[in-house]
């Protein structure tokens, strides 16, 4: 079984290479220019494990982050208070392996 676990900052290299490595394709995302991670740490710190998580699933030899799961606001309106978008990156070297 692969560890899934909330990301710790330490992790956030891991995610953003990630989530840049999805970045050419245009499938995943509308950002068509590689993220920082010190851009990301303010996104990062939106996230609490109670509510609006952000998992990660690690390799367990390596403890290498092979792909992430997260569910942020969708909207900050009230009525969508209940409604999260959820966001699924792996790495492309762990796609086609049950990751996602």
């Amino acid at each position: 079984m692969t560890p899934i676990r909330f990301a710790q900052p330490a992790d956030l290299p891991a995610v953003v290479a990630i989530y840049n490595a999805a970045i050419p394709g245009r499938m995943a995302t509308a950002d068509t220019e590689p993220v920082t991670v010190a851009s990301r740490e303010a996104w990062f710190a939106e996230f609490e494990p109670a509510r609006r998580p952000l998992w990660v699933l690690t390799d367990m030899t390596t403890d290498a982050v092979l792909g992430w799961l997260s569910l942020r606001s969708f909207y900050g309106r009230p009525a969508y208070a209940a409604t999260v978008e959820a966001g699924v990156y792996t790495d492309p070297a762990a796609q086609r392996r049950g990751v996602g």
